[in-house]
């Protein structure tokens, strides 16, 4: 079976709606139940979706052929990076609790990420492993 662009895009327009709800009943108000807390979450949350919509934009403007400026594929490869960096954080660091020691060498995070049993882990290949771990690793280097 051959996928065409309009299934392509609607196939997308599903898994964001699978991931974030229904884009219509998400809740973009801040309400506060304390004066000091912290909204970090509500915020991520509203960038995200709202990310999330321009990639949907983007991807129906974009057609087969279609040609662009080095500086255009340069935005379009870092976002992508940037994309998969936070998606790789959010699956070791915060949904697994797990951190490594801040002096953790690159290596010592592909070594953790290849030994372990996490279930975001399973099934992927050794260089997969690898390159989320690396991305890890980055990540953590811009915290200190």
């Amino acid at each position: 079976m051959k996928l065409s662009q309009d299934i392509i895009r609607q196939l997308i327009k599903e898994e964001i709606n699978e991931m974030c709800g229904d884009m219509q009943s998400i809740d973009m108000e801040v309400e506060p139940t304390h004066h000091e807390e912290d909204h970090e979450g509500n915020m991520a949350k509203r960038q995200m979706f709202k990310t999330a919509q321009y990639a949907v934009e983007i991807f129906d403007n974009i057609h087969d052929g279609d040609v662009f400026p080095a500086w255009i594929q340069s935005k379009m490869t870092k976002i992508a990076d940037y994309i998969g960096v936070v998606k790789h954080y959010l699956e070791y660091d915060h949904i697994m609790g797990e951190k490594l020691d801040k002096d953790a060498t690159a290596g010592d995070y592909v070594k953790d990420f290849e030994k372990s049993d996490a279930p975001q882990f399973k099934g992927k290949s050794k260089k997969k492993k690898q390159e989320m771990a690396i991305a890890a690793y980055l990540d953590a280097q811009e915290d200190k």
